[in-house]
């Protein structure tokens, strides 16, 4: 059977769906969390043409186990032998995200339930097709997302890589990250696994790929060309903060971090004001420039004056140091995962 109007001109094929065509915004846009910057495109528009998708992953046959370890040329070829073939990796991304583009196949919050996600791969990949209708896109593709990796037709394309291949689907522990449908596995073309599957499409191919190229400049370097009025619309939407009525931000270190390709941030310490030539309301705040409403990613109130921000081992890690009002040594660790900022809370003296 198939998902499709009446006027679409589809034909019905056995557990195949009709995904028609329309415009996916491919990848994450960098405002959303997660996101794997240097791997996923910025929610870029692109138009697919129809096409159809197998419901289930090979044999496409509710409560068989799903067919793994094989290379993606034999993938292909068991497609072709059923006069298919298999999906792009954007093909893929489109009947997963359905109509409404969203983040997950059953909408845009993460429910580890509805897919079985976050589990190790072993042990999903031998999960029979059919146990989960609840992981189910707006097109009716069941289960893209819970058990095996699926492969695609498409090279990696990340960085120039393309002598990989393209996985989607799957499954980890961290089930929030992997379960997106705009998450890929890169991996090369003859591997083969146990926790490797396919699914096969059918129809015109869409030559649409992901190119994305990675930009990486300095990890961590000091600004010298401030906008005043962008730090104090930050700080202020930090929460409770004295920046919050204040109207000045004098900064004591601002920094662009580019913590992995693609990402790029600035960390900033400053104060609404000194009294008596104590400091008030300081605060550390790290956000992105292309954010609109000036929300920060990370923020919290410190009780310091002048600090420096510095490299912690990697790109993904900081460390802001300053002097208390005390006199004593106060220390935060700022940590970057999948387009999140931490700030920790902990003081070492």
């Amino acid at each position: 059977m198939i998902a499709a109007a009446p006027d679409s001109g589809a034909v019905e094929l056995p557990r195949m769906l009709w995904v028609p065509a329309g415009v996916l915004l491919a990848g994450t846009p960098a405002s959303h969390v997660p996101r794997i910057a240097d791997e996923e495109l910025a929610g870029e528009p692109i138009r697919l043409g129809a096409f159809y998708i197998d419901m289930f992953a090979y044999p496409n046959e509710p409560g068989a186990i799903p067919t793994t370890s094989v290379s993606r040329d034999e993938a292909a070829q068991l497609c072709a032998a059923k006069d298919k073939r298999l999906c792009s990796e954007l093909e893929w991304e489109r009947a997963c995200k359905g109509e409404q583009n969203t983040t997950y196949e059953y909408g845009d919050t993460y429910r580890a339930a509805a897919c079985g996600t976050g589990v190790g791969i072993e042990e999903a990949a031998r999960r029979p097709s059919g146990e989960r209708p609840q992981c189910k896109s707006s097109f009716g593709a069941l289960e893209l997302h819970g058990g095996v990796w699926e492969w695609t037709s498409s090279a990696w394309g990340r960085g120039g890589r393309t002598n990989l291949g393209v996985l989607r689907g799957g499954n980890a522990q961290a089930g929030e990250l992997v379960g997106r449908c705009a998450n890929a596995l890169g991996r090369a073309v003859t591997q083969k696994s146990a926790t490797m599957g396919f699914r096969c499409c059918k129809g015109d191919t869409n030559e649409a790929i992901v190119s994305l190229a990675l930009k990486q400049g300095r990890a961590l370097e000091s600004q010298s060309h401030v906008d005043s009025g962008r730090l104090l619309a930050v700080a202020q939407r930090a929460a409770d903060s004295a920046m919050a009525t204040a109207k000045i931000f004098r900064p004591t270190s601002v920094w662009t971090w580019r913590p992995v390709p693609n990402d790029e941030l600035t960390v900033a310490s400053g104060c609404a004001g000194y009294l008596h030539g104590r400091p008030e309301g300081c605060v550390i705040i790290v956000f992105r420039d292309s954010r609109p409403d000036d929300a920060p990613l990370a923020a919290l109130n410190v009780d310091v004056g002048v600090g420096e921000v510095a490299s912690a081992g990697d790109a993904r890690h900081l460390r802001f140091r300053a002097l208390d009002l005390g006199g004593a040594l106060y220390t935060r660790a700022i940590t970057y995962v999948y387009g999140r900022v931490d700030i920790s809370d902990v003081k070492v003296r």
